[in-house]
């Protein structure tokens, strides 16, 4: 069983039900397998084999879910590239995954410009001159592409950071992409009759792998891929399509609610509703119960192919502040130090364990060394287990910030921003953001010069970050920045000292 088999078999039974709608337009499982097949008959002419990285670089448009299922058909490793990212930040991802081609959009063809210059890769574009065109990658007649691919076998290459802010590939196979879904459905009950809606970019694994593999694709349902995120639209489309499951951060799920066509809307055929990333409000539960909807946290990562915990909608009440319990066929412990499971209430790291864990990280034994105790995955996150087996995630342990379901990491804008002429030293943190949830803020010490040191940020953070990963407001302190016995800077210090924006902090990027 692969996940290509999994797409043909649907085209098979049910030819004619819709696999994906984007942006209004469906297309059938017939029509998407034959599609997909196309794309793959292309891909093979232009080199790509088993064991290949084929980069994808689009916005939400069908050619992203076809091309993802024509790379695994064979055999060959998908590999999403967020679209947001600077030149400079796409490089390095481009230089470890090494990939035969990267698909691309016109528009997104400058950010590649760096990596094509230094690398061998070839270029697709979907549109535009100046490189091959995509088209020339679609082979209609011949027979269908057919690799012997097993469960094991590599399948994405989700690019994920931490501390250190160096990106690190997490392998992960058809089985562990696929398993989740699994358990997901086992526990929920949906089949090929359901909908689930993608609102955020296709290329994160909250999109690509839990949504359009573990769901699409593992059940036969439907995605519904929406080009862009608007409230007012998402509410339309839900009814329009009769959306059934939708997953993403609870700041979305609060702005739908505020949503003035919020109280009228019906949203009668949602039965999945979950939130992951950050804790659910009581106020948040009882406002989608109010409509007929059970509204859930779960918890994921990367590195569980996007899935470890999740609960019952009628546990949601009861176990505010926790996550879930761990998905049927895994396991999860609070582990100490050294990875010996603690007492319940106790608070450790969350450790998981389970067919969904991904094999390894691309190239880095190191990494993945330090990330395994035996079989059991180090999350870096703390958190704790009560005597029921559900689960509460207490701190990020990799210093992690959740800005509109786009994961943060503070190392990556520390490094780009230390190199700061007029600042002695910073460091950056999350604080709370109503439409965000949370944004990154500096906290800056030793600056002679704030309105130097301000133009230094601005200068260097449009250059070198993605829009999403810039900091709003930077404070300027003066005395030192707190730290460990070890020398460490103290982000929790840090972050107990700035629950919020404080009264005085200097808006930066125009925010």
């Amino acid at each position: 069983m692969n996940i290509a088999e999994l797409v043909r078999y649907w085209a098979r039974w049910r030819p004619d039900h819709s696999a994906v709608i984007a942006d209004d337009v469906r297309t059938s499982w017939a029509e998407f397998d034959a599609r997909s097949d196309a794309i793959a008959r292309g891909l093979r002419a232009a080199g790509v084999v088993k064991g290949d990285r084929v980069g994808m670089h689009l916005d939400n448009r069908i050619e992203a879910p076809l091309l993802t299922v024509a790379s695994l058909k064979l055999g060959a490793m998908i590999v999403p590239l967020n679209f947001k990212l600077t030149a400079s930040e796409i490089l390095p991802l481009l230089e470890d995954a090494d990939c035969k081609l990267v698909v691309t959009q016109a528009k997104h063809l400058d950010r590649l410009e760096r990596a094509a210059a230094k690398l061998s890769f070839k270029i697709y574009s979907l549109d535009g001159s100046d490189v091959p065109r995509f088209s020339s990658l679609l082979i209609d007649s011949g027979p269908a592409p057919v690799e012997a691919i097993g469960l094991n076998d590599a399948g994405f290459l989700c690019y994920t950071s931490g501390t250190t802010g160096r990106q690190k590939g997490a392998l992960l196979t058809h089985g562990s992409a696929m398993y989740p879904g699994l358990a997901k459905n086992i526990a929920e009950g949906l089949t090929w009759r359901d909908s689930i809606m993608v609102a955020v970019p296709f290329v994160f694994t909250g999109a690509i792998v839990s949504c359009f593999i573990q769901f699409a694709v593992n059940a036969g349902g439907t995605m519904v891929l929406e080009s862009d995120f608007d409230i007012d639209r998402y509410l339309d489309v839900i009814q329009r399509h009769r959306v059934s499951a939708a997953t993403t951060v609870p700041v979305v799920w609060e702005r739908l609610m505020r949503s003035p066509g919020f109280e009228k809307a019906d949203l009668s055929s949602m039965i999945s509703a979950a939130a992951g990333g950050a804790p659910v409000s009581v106020d948040l539960i009882e406002a989608y119960r109010a409509k007929g909807i059970s509204l859930i946290q779960s918890y994921g990562l990367t590195e569980a192919s996007g899935l470890a915990a999740t609960m019952h909608g009628e546990d949601a009440i009861k176990h505010i502040g926790w996550a879930g319990r761990p998905i049927v066929g895994s396991e999860m412990k609070i582990g100490d130090a050294d990875g010996n499971a603690l007492a319940n209430g106790e608070v450790g790291e969350i450790m998981v364990r389970g067919p969904h864990v991904m094999r390894e990280y691309w190239r880095n034994p190191e990494a993945t060394a330090a990330t395994f105790a035996g079989d059991w995955l180090r999350t870096g996150d703390t958190g704790m287990m009560n005597d029921e087996g559900f689960v509460k995630v207490v701190d990020r342990s990799k210093d992690m910030i959740i800005s509109g379901g786009i994961n943060v990491y503070p190392a990556e804008i520390e490094k780009i921003l230390s190199a700061n002429p007029h600042i002695a030293e910073l460091a950056v943190i999350g604080v709370p953001d109503r439409d965000w949830g949370e944004v990154p803020m500096i906290v800056a010490s030793g600056v002679k010069d704030e309105s130097a040191a301000v133009s230094a940020i601005e200068s260097d953070g449009s250059a070198q970050l993605a829009p999403f990963k810039r900091p709003r407001r930077v404070v300027f302190i003066d005395e030192p920045l707190p730290r460990t016995l070890s020398g460490k800077i103290s982000k929790p210090t840090l972050r107990g000292l700035f629950p919020a924006v404080p009264e005085g902090a200097t808006a930066l990027f125009g925010k």
